[in-house]
C-alpha cells in the first residue's frame, strides 16, 4: 500500500526543516518531487494489478466465519453440490450394511451362473470349477489367518515346532536312517519292475557324494533340510508323476498355461503384423515376457501371490528348519525371476550370512520364472514338465545348497517364529499394477533379447574356430556342441537317460550352462518336432522328460552376472560375500537340477502310465508351427 500524497508532503517537509533531504532543492520543490514520485509509484501499482488481474484471471471467493469458500449463488451448482453431500454422508453412515448387501447380491449371481454352467456342461465347466475351489479355499484360508491366526500359531504350529526341536538331537539319526531306509526299500521295490529306473537312483546318490566333496565345511553339515528336502521333493514327485488325480492336476496347468500363452498372438498381430510368427523369438517370445510381467503384478496386487508364496515358505521353514528370509526366497523362486526375487527379500540381504546368500542365489539359479516358464512353452516345450520341475527344485535348491555351504552363523531370521515379510511396492490399482509389471518386465526382455543376439553370435564364432582348429587335423566337424555332448553325456547316462540319447541330451544340457536355458530349450524344441516328424536327431518319451527336468533352471553363466548385480545393487556393503559365493551356487543349482531329473527318471513308468499321458502342449502356432521351427 502507498502512502498517501499529504502524509509524505507533511513527513519530506520535516526533513526538509532538518537538513535531511535532498540539498540540491528548495522546499517547495522537495515537496513537489515526493508529489511526483508518489503519483508515480500509485500509477505503476494500479497497472501492476490490472496486468495481472487480466492475465490471471483469478476469482477469489470470500469466506463465511467457519472458513468455508463462499461459491456463487449458482442455484445448479448449489443443488449439485448438496445432492453429492448427501450421497457421500449416506455411503460413509451405511457403509459396512451396503458392502454386505453387494457382496451378498454378487454372490447369489454368481452361484447362479456357476450351478448353470456346470448343469449345461460339466466338462467344459471344469476349468471353472478348480478356479471357484481355488479362490473359496483362498477365502476360508484368509477368513481363519484373519481371526484365528494367532491362535493357531500360538495352540499348534509353536509347540510342535518346539518340540521337534528340543527331541531332534535325541532321534535324528533314527529317524534319517529309518526315512532312508523306508526310501531305499522303495525304490528297489519299484525298479524292480522297471530296471532302467535303477540307473537314476545311481545318478541321485552320485550328486550327493559329489556335493558332499566340494562343501564348503563337510563337517559342519546339518542333515535335517538335506533329509527333508528329499522327503518332500519325493511327494512331491509322487503326487505329480504317480496319482491320476495330481498328474491330471498338473496336466490341467499345463493346458491352461498354454492357452494362456495364447492370447499373446493377439498383441503381436497387432503390433507386428499377420506375418508376425515369421520372426516368432521376437514377436512372440519377447512380447510373451511382458504379458507374463504384467499378469503377475496384478495377481500380486490382489494378494493371491503373497498368499501361495507365504504358505510355501512356511512349509519349507517348518520342515527343513531354514531361515525364514531363505525359506521366502526359494518360494518366491517358483514364480518370479531372479531379479524380482532379490526385491521380495530386500531388506534381509544385508543382514543375511554367507551361507543364506549362497541359498538365495541356488534357489534363483534351480528354478525358472513366470516368463521363462511361458517362454519356453512358446517354443513347444512340455508345460506340465516345466511347471513340476519347477515346484519339484524348490525343497532340491535348499538341501543342495546346505550340503554345499553349510550354516556356520546365526542369521536374524534363523527361528520358526520369525517370517520374513515379502517387500515389494504396492500398485495403487490394477490398472497401475498391469501397465507397471509391464514396465519391470521390459529390462528381462531386452536382457533375454540381448542375450539370445550376442550367446548364438558367439556360439557361431566359437564353431567356426573349432572347426578351423579341427581342420587343421582333419577333423572339421569339430564344434561347442560336440563337446558338450562328449562332456556331459556321462551326467546323462546316470540321470537315467537312455544310451543312444546321451549324446544329444549332453549337448543340451552343455548348452545350457554355458549358453542360457532358452538356448537349450530352442534347440530341444526342434528335437521334439524332429520325432513328431520321423526325422533325426531325436530322443524318445523318457529322455524328454529326465532332460526337461534337467533344463529347467538358470543356473547358466550368463546368469552369474545378472543375480550378482541383482543382489549387489540392494546391499552393496555385501558384494564381497555375493562374490564369493554366486559361482558355487550356480554349480549346487546345476547339481539339484539334476537331483530333480534324477527323481523324475525313477519314478518314469512309460507312456500308458499317468506320468506319460498324451502331451498336453497346445501349439501356439497351429498350422504355421512348421513356418516358425523353419526359423529357428
Amino acid at each position: 500500500m502507498v502512502k498517501k500524497p499529504a502524509i509524505e508532503q507533511m513527513e519530506m517537509a520535516e526533513q526538509a526543516e532538518m537538513g535531511i533531504g535532498p540539498q540540491n532543492c528548495s522546499i517547495d520543490d522537495r515537496i513537489q518531487c515526493v508529489e511526483n514520485e508518489a503519483n508515480e509509484n500509485t500509477h505503476d501499482q494500479q497497472m501492476s494489478e490490472r496486468e495481472i488481474r487480466e492475465e490471471e484471471s483469478v476469482v477469489i471467493y470470500e469466506c463465511d466465519d467457519d472458513g468455508e469458500v463462499q461459491y456463487p449463488n449458482n442455484y445448479c451448482s448449489r443443488g449439485v453440490r448438496r445432492i453429492q453431500s448427501s450421497m457421500h454422508t449416506f455411503l460413509d453412515e451405511y457403509n459396512r450394511p451396503l458392502k454386505i448387501g453387494l457382496n451378498v447380491t454378487l454372490l447369489v449371481l454368481y452361484s447362479v451362473y456357476f450351478s448353470c454352467a456346470m448343469y449345461n456342461s460339466f466338462e467344459k465347466a471344469r476349468a471353472l470349477l478348480a478356479m471357484t475351489v481355488f479362490v473359496v479355499v483362498c477365502f476360508i484360508y484368509v477368513y481363519i489367518r484373519d481371526r484365528f491366526g494367532h491362535a493357531v500359531n500360538a495352540g499348534i504350529c509353536q509347540p510342535l515346532s518346539t518340540f521337534f526341536d528340543k527331541h531332534w538331537n535325541r532321534v535324528k539319526w533314527v529317524t534319517a536312517i529309518v526315512i532312508l531306509m523306508l526310501i531305499l526299500v522303495w525304490i528297489i521295490i519299484d525298479t524292480s519292475k522297471n530296471p532302467s529306473n535303477m540307473m537314476s537312483f545311481v545318478g541321485l546318490v552320485a550328486i550327493l557324494i559329489f556335493s558332499f566333496l566340494f562343501s564348503k565345511h563337510p563337517d559342519k553339515i546339518r542333515w535335517r533340510p538335506v533329509i527333508w528336502g528329499l522327503v518332500l521333493q519325493v511327494i512331491l514327485a509322487l503326487v505329480i508323476l504317480r496319482t491320476w488325480w495330481g498328474f491330471s492336476a498338473f496336466r490341467f496347468l499345463g493346458e491352461q498355461m498354454s492357452a494362456f500363452v495364447d492370447y499373446t498372438e493377439a498383441g503381436s498381430r497387432f503390433v507386428f503384423g499377420e506375418l508376425w510368427y515369421h520372426h516368432a523369438f521376437a514377436f512372440k517370445i519377447l512380447p510373451l515376457v511382458l504379458f507374463f510381467g504384467s499378469i503377475i503384478a496384478v495377481l500380486y496386487h490382489i494378494g493371491l501371490i503373497q498368499i501361495i508364496i507365504a504358505k510355501l515358505a512356511w512349509l519349507l521353514q517348518f520342515t527343513m528348519h531354514t531361515s525364514a528370509s531363505e525359506s521366502l526366497a526359494t518360494a518366491c523362486a517358483i514364480f518370479l525371476s531372479n531379479s524380482e526375487t532379490q526385491l521380495m527379500i530386500g531388506p534381509y540381504i544385508s543382514v543375511m550370512s554367507v551361507s543364506e546368500l549362497h541359498a538365495v542365489a541356488t534357489a534363483g539359479y534351480t528354478t525358472v520364472s513366470g516368463s521363462i516358464l511361458g517362454a519356453g512353452v512358446s517354443l513347444g516345450i512340455n508345460a506340465s514338465y516345466m511347471i513340476t520341475a519347477s515346484v519339484m527344485s524348490a525343497p532340491a535348491a535348499l538341501a543342495v545348497s546346505k550340503i554345499f555351504y553349510p550354516e556356520v552363523e546365526k542369521s536374524p531370521s534363523s527361528t520358526t517364529s520369525n517370517t520374513a515379510k515379502i517387500s515389494l511396492p504396492k500398485y495403487s490399482n490394477v490398472i497401475d499394477a498391469t501397465v507397471g509389471g509391464a514396465m519391470a518386465a521390459v529390462p528381462v526382455a531386452v536382457y533375454m533379447g540381448g542375450t539370445f543376439l550376442v550367446v548364438l553370435a558367439l556360439l557361431d564364432f566359437m564353431n567356426a574356430f573349432l572347426s578351423w582348429t579341427g581342420g587343421m587335423v582333419g577333423y572339421p566337424a569339430l564344434s561347442f556342441e560336440i563337446i558338450c555332448a562328449w562332456g556331459f553325456m556321462p551326467i546323462a547316462y546316470l540321470m537315467g537317460v537312455d544310451w543312444e540319447d546321451c549324446f544329444v541330451v549332453g549337448e543340451l544340457i552343455g548348452m545350457k550352462i554355458v549358453t542360457s536355458v532358452l538356448v537349450s530349450y530352442k534347440k530341444l524344441a526342434v528335437i521334439l518336432n524332429n520325432r513328431k516328424l520321423g526325422l533325426e536327431p531325436t530322443i524318445s518319451p523318457r529322455s524328454e522328460v529326465i532332460v526337461t527336468y534337467a533344463l529347467s533352471g538358470f543356473s547358466h553363466i550368463a546368469g552369474i552376472g545378472m543375480t550378482m548385480a541383482a543382489m549387489i545393487a540392494i546391499a552393496p556393503e555385501r558384494s564381497k560375500d555375493i562374490s564369493a559365493v554366486v559361482v558355487r551356487a550356480m554349480i549346487a543349482g546345476n547339481a539339484a537340477n539334476f537331483l530333480t531329473a534324477s527323481i523324475a527318471g525313477i519314478l518314469y513308468e512309460g507312456e500308458d502310465m499317468p506320468a506319460m499321458v498324451n502331451s498336453t502342449v497346445v501349439s501356439i502356432l497351429d498350422e504355421n508351427s512348421t513356418a516358425m521351427y523353419s526359423t529357428m
